[in-house]
Order: structure tokens, then C-alpha cells, then sequence
């Protein structure tokens, strides 16, 4: 018996001696215990630390036969490796981009007056070079502003041709300070993301976004671009210091930079289905993670390590195929290695009807982190309640596997101190393993698939906080070939049920949602009761059971839909979906139980006020006006353009971002302004009605959307 079946034999010997023997058994899956045995013995969290240190483990200078008909280097690695491994299709993608791509090729800042020393250097730290900045070489005083990122922290200071220090984003002073009031560049310590009083020597990728950087300035201000140092707190700090020291200090700040004609480059690896999937049933599933975030930043978490666990995920499959262990799956799973977002929208603009075919998408968006330096857990963040779905289920079936049995648990302490199915890399760490399981975020390739016509269901994975997110720290220093592997053995666990899954497999899944379902609205009660405990009088208290009947009903609406959700799995099945129709009909024959209890509670807080309790609920005036009134977008119309950033001067609209977002899911014609503010209330919380109708004419004066009475 070889060392690898000797590992799956005693992997598998702890799964079924632990599900006997244990006070509190692991959770059974959809995969068998055999299965993923077989798969957690096979991924190997260290291939994917390789594959990380292989592609950014440290940041280079990109030379420039990569850019214009070249292939840049990450890309090219993953073509080899995932040739090598035996993908079915290989291939990469290019797509036009209509800017040049810019390029930091040198950059120094030097001290001058009263001492020479070098600050930074782009060959030492490439970060420190904010992206946009031109060729520039200028000797010049430096002058503190503060933030200056307001006309204030200029006031009383002459900074024309001058360097100016600040705290605030590189690209927001540099809108200020150089195209407002004359400077020749500046230098910035600011670091959104970090703590920089833990990391003082941690520099953040601040840019000057396209040319300038952000912020409020006249219009009629020249659009003049010169150059950003992105600087360390430590730095910032000594250069404060010395300016208080002394009575002028001198500086000097060469820059050489470049722009290239330059594409897209979006990578595409194939394991092919058996062909025994048929229209009208979906017959793919994608795993998604971004390449590139901007082709000048070069990250290890963020997010090399994403393709690189997927690339693990793709070869350990493809082996366990070979060798029998796994089927050969039903569905085509498609990895797709991509500039982040803008790569994905160019391939489903590209292939219009390759969304049609898509089951579900999984992105993997910096994963892998090592918890115990970075402080963090694994996150999945579900879809938005405007797309239920039975993804969410079983993805987070297979994280809370991992999560269960890879921590000590106190009551089967009479088997071990130690985890019941360990799952660790021999270069890795033997920490436990955090995860949380939260709402809809997008910020990333996930979102694009849930805005695409047709909507394809889609999560994210993700590590969060990250104390290297977005900095010169960001290398593999702070991942875990350990939490790597774990990341690899919940992507393929996941894909194993998406790829195979006809109608008895989808019935197991319409089950597993409803139980899924059960729990969200327990917990979905259990706030809506404390709302109505907390009730600080009669009014508060009716307005508090309007709202708690909203969130229970919409709540079971919702999860209803997830259950149906997995009918795209059993289109020519009429007798599966006789069957999950009985799953969706006994789930939703709990509802009347749900809203006794809500009024139960709603009657005790009631006495406590002296007030009759009033169950059925009437609409306002305001509610039969709005229940009238229906929104939708006008076809081929571009979506509105997101609210301004927080800070500036434009007027912001009336609803702010997922609420926004979530106002203009909901809104596909079929329903009205009253049901959208109920949707997304339950979603986030109580919405005004004014708000919802006043965002949806805000859209209907910009030309977009209409609002039909009727």
C-alpha cells in the first residue's frame, strides 16, 4: 500500500471510529466519508505555497516584453502547470483595453538638506511608487500639510513647486495639492487598509487613480499629473520629526515611468464533463479568482493565492479521476484565472450565452491566509437576497465541516486532544480552522456573475481581516500552506456536488436547504422578537410587529425560492419535481406556526404599554399609492453609475449602496415600489417608503428606469 492510500486509510479510519465514538459526531455531507478522505489526503496545501512563491513572492518590475502581444508571466505559468496536470482545454483569453498600461520602472526619494539619505526606493519596495505617477526629477523643499486632502490644511502655506507630506490617500493629495495649488508632487504616508501603528514599516498601494487622484477640487483646475510617493508610517513619522528639527528640508524626488499598449488576459482551464448533462439543464460550474488587480500590483493573499488553489483543486481532481476515486463529472467545471472584474465582464460580453449555461460560480478571493498571524477566519459570503439559491448550503455544509472538525472539542476530549479529521500540510501551520458564514459583499468577480443576464448564482470565499490587504506586505509570508490545503478540499468537496448532481442529488440539496432555511429564520425570529422587546413605546411597538411580520413572511418567500432553486437540476424530471415541490410545501407549511409566535411576543410587550394589540395589518395611504407604482430598468440601458465616494461634495442618492443595488434587483417589472421596500427591509433593516419611491424617480429623471402606474 503506498504512503498516499496509507493517508486516505487513516484519514478514513478517524471519519468512521469518530462519527461512533464521539459525544458530539461530525456532520455527515453530500460527499461521502470515503470521498473526502480521499480528497483531503490529495490536495496539498504546500503545491499551492509553490505555486504562490512561483508567481508573487516578491513584488518585480514587469518588463515590457509583457505587455502588447507578450504574455504576462503569471499567466504563462498557469498555461504550463495547468498543461502539465492534464486539463482538458487550456487556453488564454485577450481582450483590448483601450488605455496604455502604466508602468514604474525607477524611483527615488532622497533626503538632501540638512543630511543625504535615502527615504525610498521603487527596487526596494515597488509600492512606494503610487501607479499613474509620471517621470519627473525635482529637487524642492519639503512642506507638512496635515491630511491635505482639504483647501484648510493648505492655508497659510506656499507649496507651488514644492514636495508636500501628508497623511491622507496619495491620489486625493496630490488632486490638491498639485492641481489645485501648484505643487510638484507629494509624498504620502496614509495607509486605509493596515494598522499602521502595528506595521509602522508597512506601505500601502495607494495610486493616483487613472491620472490624479480623487477629491473635491473646481472644475476648471488643470488636470495636471506629476508624481506620489507612497510612504511607511515610520517614514512619515521621521520625516515629521526632521521638519521640526530644522528649519527647511530639502528633498529630492526622481521618477521614471512608462505606459505600454496592453490587453487583458484572462486564463481558462477546462475539466470536461461526460456529456451526460443535456439542455435545457445547466451543464457547467465555474470556479472563479482574480489574476491581476491591475497588472502593476503584484499580491500573494490578494489574490495569487486564489488561481493557485484552484490550480491545486483542478490537479488533485483530475488525479482522483485517473485513478478511479472520483467520477469523471457530469457537468463541465471551467476555472477562470482573470484581471479582476473587468476580465470576467470581457468574457461574458465576449460569449453572451455562456451564462445560460451555468449552474453556479465559486470565487475564491483571497484565501489560504494564515489566521493566527493575520488574526482572521474564512468568510463565505452568500448570494443577496434577491438570487436564493442552494449554493449557499452547500458551500457552507463543507466549510463548517472543516471548521467542526478541525478545532478541539471539549466534550470528545476522552478520545483526544486533538481535532477528529485533521486536515494539515506538512509545511503548515496545525492551527485551527475559523470560519463565518455572512451576507452578500461584492467587490469582486462574483458580483459579475450575479449581474449578468441570466443571473448565475454565485459566492465568495474569502480570508478577512488581512494585516498585509493592499500593502508591500502582501506575500506569502502571511499565508498558510495548512489553510491553503483547506481552502483546496472545500473548492473541490464543493465542486464534487455541483458537478454531478442530477435530480437525486438536487432532491438531497432541496432538503438540505429547507433544514439550512429553518435556521436562518430561527435566527431571522429571534431578532424580530428582540425588536419588539426593545420597543420603547406603543407607536415603536406597532411599527416594530409591522416590520417582524415583514422580515418572517419575505423570510419564508425567500427560502421557498432557495428550495426551487435546485429545479434547474431536474428540468426533464417531472416526478423530482412533484417531490421537491412536497419538500417546498412541508417548509413552507411552517409559516403560520412563525407568525403565531410573533404575535405571542407582540401581545406580552403590548400589555406591558396597556394597549390592545392590533394583528392584522392595514396599509397606509402611502402603501396603496407605492403598491401601484412599478420599476424597472429600460432595456440596453447601462446600469447608474455608483454613488459618489464618501466625502464628496455631489449629492448622494437616495438610497446608499447594497441597498441600491439590492432596490434594483428586486425591481424586474413584476414588482412594486411597497414590495421592493419590504425586500430589501428585510434584508438590511427598515427602509423608509419615501426613500425607495424617491430613488427609483432619481432613476427615472436620469433616463434609465421607468416607473409604470397601475
Amino acid at each position: 500500500m503506498g504512503s498516499r492510500s496509507v493517508g486516505v486509510a487513516l484519514l478514513g479510519l478517524l471519519l468512521v471510529v469518530g462519527a461512533r465514538a464521539q459525544e458530539q459526531p461530525d456532520r455527515r455531507t453530500l460527499v461521502s466519508a470515503d470521498k473526502m478522505a480521499a480528497i483531503a489526503s490529495e490536495v496539498s496545501g504546500s503545491q499551492i505555497f509553490d505555486h504562490v512563491m512561483e508567481m508573487a513572492g516578491y513584488e518585480r518590475d514587469r518588463p515590457r516584453e509583457e505587455y502588447g502581444a507578450g504574455t504576462y508571466r503569471e499567466a504563462a505559468y498557469l498555461v504550463e502547470k495547468a498543461k502539465e496536470y492534464g486539463f482538458d482545454e487550456v487556453k488564454i483569453e485577450r481582450f483590448p483595453q483601450t488605455q496604455p498600461q502604466w508602468d514604474g520602472e525607477m524611483a527615488e526619494l532622497w533626503i538632501e538638506q540638512p543630511v543625504r539619505r535615502l527615504v525610498t526606493r521603487y527596487r526596494d519596495v515597488p509600492a512606494t511608487l503610487a501607479p499613474g505617477s509620471l517621470t519627473a526629477d525635482v529637487t524642492s523643499e519639503l512642506i507638512y500639510v496635515g491630511r491635505g486632502d482639504r483647501e484648510a490644511d493648505y492655508a497659510g502655506k506656499d507649496v507651488k513647486g514644492k514636495i508636500v507630506l501628508a497623511s491622507a490617500a496619495t491620489g486625493t493629495v496630490h488632486n490638491m495639492a498639485v492641481r489645485r495649488f501648484g505643487a510638484a508632487g507629494v509624498a504620502s504616508f496614509n495607509n486605509p487598509v493596515g494598522k499602521p501603528i502595528d506595521r509602522p514599516d508597512q506601505i500601502a498601494w495607494n495610486n493616483l487613480a487613472g491620472g490624479g487622484g480623487r477629491g473635491a477640487v473646481p472644475a476648471a483646475t488643470p488636470a495636471v499629473t506629476t508624481f506620489g510617493f507612497n510612504l511607511s508610517h515610520r517614514m512619515g513619522m521621521d520625516l515629521i520629526d526632521l521638519l521640526d528639527r530644522n528649519p527647511k528640508v530639502v528633498v529630492h524626488a526622481k521618477v521614471q515611468a512608462a505606459a505600454y499598449p496592453s490587453e487583458m488576459q484572462v486564463v481558462i482551464a477546462l475539466i470536461k464533463g461526460d456529456g451526460s448533462i443535456k439542455s435545457p439543464e445547466k451543464d457547467e460550474v465555474v470556479f472563479s479568482a482574480h489574476l491581476f488587480e491591475g497588472i502593476a500590483k503584484q499580491g500573494a493573499n490578494d489574490d495569487a493565492g486564489g488561481p493557485a488553489t484552484q490550480l491545486e483543486q483542478g490537479r488533485a481532481w483530475i488525479k482522483l479521476i485517473k485513478e478511479g476515486v472520483l467520477p469523471r463529472p457530469k457537468r463541465t467545471v471551467r476555472f477562470m484565472w482573470v484581471p479582476e472584474i473587468e476580465g470576467t465582464r470581457a468574457y461574458i460580453a465576449r460569449y453572451p450565452d455562456f451564462t445560460s449555461r451555468v449552474l453556479a460560480a465559486v470565487n475564491m478571493d483571497m484565501v489560504g491566509a494564515d489566521q493566527t498571524k493575520n488574526r482572521n477566519s474564512l468568510h463565505l459570503n452568500t448570494t443577496p437576497y434577491s438570487l436564493p439559491t442552494f449554493l449557499n448550503d452547500v458551500c457552507e455544509q463543507f466549510l463548517v465541516f472543516v471548521g467542526d472538525t478541525n478545532r478541539e472539542k471539549l466534550h470528545n476530549r476522552r478520545i483526544a486532544y486533538a481535532f477528529q479529521n485533521p486536515i494539515f500540510d506538512p509545511k503548515g501551520s496545525r492551527d485551527p480552522f475559523w470560519y463565518h458564514v455572512e451576507k452578500f459583499y461584492g467587490a469582486s468577480d462574483h458580483q459579475v456573475f450575479i449581474d449578468a443576464t441570466p443571473r448565475v448564482p454565485s459566492v465568495q470565499f474569502g480570508n478577512w481581516p488581512d494585516a498585509v490587504y493592499h500593502t508591500s506586505e502582501d506575500t506569502p509570508l502571511f499565508q498558510d500552506p495548512t489553510q491553503l490545503k483547506r481552502a483546496a478540499f472545500i473548492a473541490l468537496t464543493i465542486g464534487q456536488v455541483l458537478a454531478n448532481a442530477t435530480s437525486a442529488e438536487a432532491l438531497e440539496m432541496g432538503s438540505l436547504t429547507s433544514a439550512y432555511g429553518q435556521q436562518r429564520l430561527g435566527e431571522e425570529l429571534a431578532a424580530a422578537v428582540m425588536s419588539l422587546a426593545q420597543a420603547p413605546d406603543a407607536a415603536g411597538l406597532q411599527a416594530a410587529y409591522r416590520e417582524a411580520v415583514n422580515v418572517v413572511r419575505l423570510g419564508y418567500a425567500r427560502e421557498r425560492a432557495a428550495i426551487r432553486s435546485v429545479s434547474s437540476m431536474m428540468v426533464s424530471d417531472k416526478a423530482a419535481q412533484q417531490q421537491l415541490a412536497a419538500v417546498e410545501s412541508a417548509f413552507a407549511a411552517g409559516l403560520p406556526a412563525v407568525e403565531r409566535q410573533v404575535q405571542t411576543a407582540y401581545a406580552g410587550r403590548a400589555a406591558v404599554f396597556g394597549m390592545k394589540p392590533v394583528f392584522v395589518i392595514a396599509p397606509t395611504p402611502e402603501d396603496q399609492a407605492a403598491a401601484r407604482l412599478f420599476p424597472r430598468a429600460k432595456p440596453g440601458q447601462p446600469p447608474p453609475p455608483p454613488a459618489p465616494a464618501a466625502g464628496s461634495t455631489a449629492p448622494q442618492p437616495a438610497l446608499p449602496g447594497y441597498y441600491a443595488i439590492e432596490a434594483r434587483n428586486f425591481a424586474d417589472g413584476t414588482h412594486s415600489v411597497l414590495d421592493v421596500r419590504n425586500a430589501i427591509s428585510a434584508e438590511f433593516g427598515p427602509v423608509p417608503l419615501a426613500k425607495v419611491l424617491e430613488y427609483f424617480r432619481e432613476l427615472e429623471t436620469a433616463g434609465s428606469w421607468t416607473v409604470e402606474s397601475r
